[in-house]
């Protein structure tokens, strides 16, 4: 997208955060780039691991709670297939500190891979010893999902009211605060990829 039309969206995204707590953009990235980060998920599907919940040296594999596999990243050094997104992230960023002062500085993220029938029960992102998580992304890397084919993002308030079940289609961006909403991902009937990250207040090095 061109530099005007990425800061109007940014804009609308940062103005619905604000409003509300979080902002869905559906379609936001083409399916060229989005099939450009799919190329390198295949190239590098080898190195992915199982992932982990708990933080540091409580960390450890429950298939209960999540059973899907990641490969994080380094956003200081994007792969070239990623610096496009990389750079409107890095744009969102900013724009979310100038509007709303929240302080945002090092964000960390990873590509996920959830194989047919696996899912990741209900969470927030965010842990009891280390709130330094601020807003959340989730920008879905699915061609061709259609309803049906399950894997949607089960996104409550609170009270466990259901706000939405953001489908995972190809390109499109969820952005929420990282302590407000408890989600989940829901079982998919097809593979189901994403990039999903965090954005901290606090430096990560």
């Amino acid at each position: 997208m061109s530099l005007p039309q990425q800061n109007e969206v940014i804009d609308q995204i940062v103005h619905e955060t604000s409003s509300q707590g979080w902002s869905y953009r559906p379609h936001l990235f083409t399916p060229s780039q989005v099939k450009k980060i799919n190329d390198f998920f295949d190239s590098h599907r080898g190195n992915f691991s199982e992932a982990k919940v708990g933080q540091k040296q409580e960390r450890k594999r429950d298939i209960s709670i999540r059973s899907d596999s990641t490969l994080w990243l380094d956003p200081l050094s994007p792969p070239e297939e990623l610096k496009e997104v990389f750079d409107f992230l890095e744009a969102l960023k900013e724009s979310l500190n100038r509007s709303l002062y929240l302080g945002l500085r090092e964000y960390e993220t990873h590509l996920s891979l959830y194989p047919p029938g696996t899912f990741y029960k209900t969470h927030r992102d965010c842990f009891q010893k280390d709130s330094s998580r601020v807003v959340s992304f989730i920008l879905y890397l699915n061609p061709n999902w259609i309803p049906g084919d399950g894997g949607e993002l089960g996104f409550y308030d609170n009270e466990m009211n259901e706000i939405a079940k953001f489908p995972p289609s190809g390109g499109s961006l969820v952005v929420f605060l990282s302590q407000d909403f408890p989600h989940e991902v829901l079982p998919g009937k097809r593979e189901r990829r994403s990039l999903t990250g965090w954005i901290h207040r606090k430096n990560l090095n």
